[in-house]
Formats: structure tokens, sequence, C-alpha cells
């Protein structure tokens, strides 16, 4: 890629806040990029209040994981693709919307445009927690598929719950957090928000961070109480990561802009912005002192946390709204032209790409040694980490919007055919790879899938392509437009 690739250039304006259209791509939950603690690294001697939500070999707790976006597990997942379960919610769901004029979201939309399974699933202490488009939470038996319960909230669940000490939050489109006992499927608080609540609530230190589609940034401890709220964009739909006692969320603005703002966690005044070129419903991830995230102007970024200078960017041929996962010194995330990418994390170079046959919403899901990520072309799929070879996919009726959540031996994700799947075996399985993470067993190999990465203008690039870095990107930005990105009111906004 030319480092001097055009950036789409807009002037970030004073966020303001009405409500939107509902738009169901799926938001991501938490991220370190490292290895998940053990239960008793996790909690320690930390009171139940304070006690993280991570990945183990029996849960996926919430969104991504983690309260950081990590996406992470070292729990091994499926060994191979077939089905345990699925279960049937048993309706069509509702129209997915498309908010107008925001570029090519939907070029070729699914054949059938009422998705249900959107929500992402949370794994807890043997059930599965999910909600569905026609305005229901379901809990799902892990091992058996069988039906626990189910919760009404009368509009759409696209939220993905958090599960943490016996209760399931998770937003709806009735302008609702709800909290509902896990065992009893019984209402125990709802909180009521500004707008629609498609963002997954992100739970860090006793508190529930979400945003509403109103842009009203909300902390509500877990009795329902709000802690505070700020208004921050015309519309959130990002889900939160909680690091260092920061918040990080993404912005979406009605004239197309957007951002990522940092907050501080105990009151959500603004510590920090990093603005984009585009709006954001993409989840950010933050590791090592840096925050990545992709926007619809179809660039990654990767910005310091503390300098808000670009690192590096890089472009695509489509919008980016799947939160990215870094691990190891790479990042993955799929975008709207249905490619995977796996890049180098310190500068943006390409190591491999995995083509799918349509666009990417879901989140992807990372173990030692696989990625697990939907497509919209109806499949789920398991995909080598080191060399990006396919280990298996998984074909639905309908397109996976939902991102997969990984427990051992088993992987779960729902689809827009009104099924959630259980795919492995989900009482515990084996490592889907015996290549070690990090090598291949072909070191010659750059590329995968037979296809080569795009440069974002329609060519193709060296699978090990630079990315835009930090001069490179302020050479094809110009030094000064990047600047005035940086600051929240510039003197030059319309």
């Amino acid at each position: 890629m030319d480092d001097q690739q055009t950036w789409r250039r807009r002037t970030l304006l004073r966020r303001a806040g009405t409500g939107a259209f509902a738009f169901a791509t799926l938001g991501g939950a938490t991220g370190t990029g490292t290895a998940a603690a053990t239960d008793a690294e996790r909690r320690g001697s930390e009171p139940v209040a304070n006690r993280q939500l991570s990945a183990s070999p029996t849960q996926w707790p919430q969104f991504q994981a983690d309260a950081v976006n990590s996406g992470y597990t070292e729990t091994p997942g499926p060994a191979e693709g077939s089905v345990a379960w699925q279960y049937d919610t048993g309706s069509s769901g509702v129209a997915t919307a498309t908010p107008p004029a925001t570029g090519t979201p939907f070029d070729d939309p699914p054949d059938d445009s009422r998705d249900n399974v959107v929500s992402s699933p949370a794994v807890v202490d043997g059930t599965v927690y999910v909600g569905s488009n026609a305005g229901y939470l379901y809990a799902i038996d892990a091992v058996s598929g069988d039906e626990a319960w189910t919760y009404e909230t009368g509009e759409e669940v696209m939220s993905s719950p958090a599960v943490v000490d016996g209760t399931v939050y998770v937003g709806s489109h009735d302008g609702r957090l709800h909290a509902v006992g896990a065992d009893s499927g019984e209402e125990e608080w709802t909180f009521e928000a500004d707008g629609a609540v498609f963002a997954s609530p992100t739970y860090h230190d006793g508190t529930l961070y979400v945003g509403s589609q109103s842009g009203t940034m909300y902390a509500v401890d877990t009795a329902g109480e709000e802690v505070w709220q700020r208004s921050v964009a015309d519309r959130v739909d990002s889900t939160a990561a909680v690091v260092d006692d920061t918040v990080y969320v993404g912005l979406w603005n009605a004239d197309h802009t957007g951002s990522v703002v940092a907050l501080d966690a105990a009151n959500g005044e603004q510590v920090q912005e990093y603005p984009a070129t585009g709006e954001i419903a993409c989840s950010p991830t933050v590791v090592d002192g840096v925050v990545y995230f992709g926007d619809y102007a179809r660039t990654i970024y990767a910005v310091d946390v503390g300098t808000a200078e670009l690192v590096w960017g890089r472009q695509f041929d489509g919008a980016i709204l799947a939160s990215p996962v870094v691990v190891d010194g790479t990042i993955y995330v799929g975008g709207f032209d249905g490619t995977l990418w796996a890049m180098n994390a310190t500068n943006g170079d390409i190591e491999w790409s995995f083509a799918t046959g349509n666009q990417i919403f879901s989140s992807p899901a990372v173990t030692a040694d696989a990625v697990y990520v939907g497509s919209a072309d109806q499949s789920l799929y398991a995909i080598d980490r080191a060399t990006g070879d396919e280990l298996f996919s998984v074909e639905t009726d309908q397109p996976v919007l939902s991102s997969p959540a990984v427990t051992a031996g088993a992987v779960f994700v729902g689809s827009s055919d009104s099924r959630v799947y259980a795919i492995g075996d989900p009482t515990g399985g084996e490592s889907v790879s015996a290549t070690p993470p990090g090598t291949t067993d072909d070191p010659t190999r750059t590329g995968t899938a037979g296809t080569a990465p795009t440069d974002g203008s329609g060519g193709t690039t060296a699978d090990d392509g630079p990315g835009f870095g930090a001069l490179g990107a302020l050479g094809a930005l110009g030094l000064g437009a990047w600047q005035r990105h940086r600051v929240k009111e510039s003197t030059d906004e319309q």
C-alpha cells in the first residue's frame, strides 16, 4: 500500500444528540490482547462486586469476553465443524435498518432482511444467554440446547448480555437496560435510557457502562442506580472498553463524522478524544497504550491513548464495523470487503488475509491457535491463526452477523435464520490446530484463501505491505489536518 493513500477529510463537528435509526452490526466488548487470567488470579480476594469478567474454559461472560474488548481466550475451541445443536428462537425477527447516506454498508443486502439473532452470546455456568430481534432474551443449556427460560423486553434485543454474579444485564430497543435473574429469568430491575440501547453493557468494578442511540453514555451500578451520564454524540452503537479506569467508546454523528472518546470511569468526564474520518460503530480495544478501532470511512486506526497521536492507519475497500482483536502483536479484524485481515499491530503491515463470500459484521473470537468469525455469506469460519488457512466452516440458512463466543471445545453463535448454534463439543474438546501460534507449516507462505489482499483502492498489495506509518499518514492527511482533527472545537468547524 502506498503511504500516500488518500484519506477522506472531514471536520469533526461538536457532538449533540438526537436518536437515529437502529443499525445491526455487532459491537464488541472487551480486550487486552493478553492471555486471560485464571479464576484464582481474576478473583483473588476481591469482593464480589469488584470481580472482573473474563474468558475461561467454561465462560465467555460478556461481549468480546471481557471489559477491555479483548475477544481472546487461551481455551482451545472446537476441533471440527459439527453442529452439536441448534436452538430456534421461532421468529423471523424485524428488519435490520441501515442509516441513510452512510456510504455502502449494504450494497449487497442479504436475501432475507429480517435478521433475528444479531446479539452475541454470553456463556456462563453451562448456560448460553443471547437476545433476538423479536424482543426476547433467552437462556439455553450449553450442552443440550434446551431452553431454560425466555424473558420479553417488547423490542429488539441486539445488545449482547453481560452475566455477573447470577444476573444477566442486556440492552433493548425499548430504551432500557434490563437486569434479569440468570437462573429464574425474572426481572430484577430496568434502567431507562433516553433512546434505544443497541450497544452491549460492559461490566467493570461493580459498574455497567453502556450507550444509547440518542448519544448518551451511562454508568449504572448493579442495583440499577445511575452513577453518571454524559451526552457524547448523536448516537452510540459502540460497546465500551474499560481499561485502567478509563472508558473508551466509539461515536456516531448525523453529519457522518465520528471519533473514539475516553471518559473517566468514575465521573464520565472526558479525558481524551481520538478523531476518525467516518462514523464509528466499531467497539475499540486498547493494548499496550494504543487504542485500535475502525470506521465507516474504511479505515483502521492505531492511536496513542496518552497523546492522541496517530501511530498508523490503513484503509480498505469497505467499512469497518466489526471490533478488532489484538493478540501477541497481531490485530485481527473483518470488514465490509468480506475479508478477515491479520496485521502487525505495531505498523499495520498485513500478515495474511482470508476472504469470505460477503460482508463481515461479526467481531472475531481468537484462541491460542484459531480465529472464529461469522460472515454475511451465511457461514461461521474457523481460521488457522498462524497461516490464515481455513480449518472448517459451518453454513447456516442466513447471514451470521452475531459475534462468536468460545468455551472449551465449542463455539456459540447466532444467525439471521433465527437460530443459535453450538458447534463442536460443548462438554469439552481439543484444539483446532497443531500449529503453534506465531509459526507456519510453510515459512514461505504469505497469503491465504486464494486471494491477494487489496490496498483499499481496488488494486492488490503484497501480504506484508505496509500500513500508513505515522509519517506516511500525516503526509496523506497533512499534519495540519490531523492536528485539526484532534482539536475538539476547531476554529474551522462548520
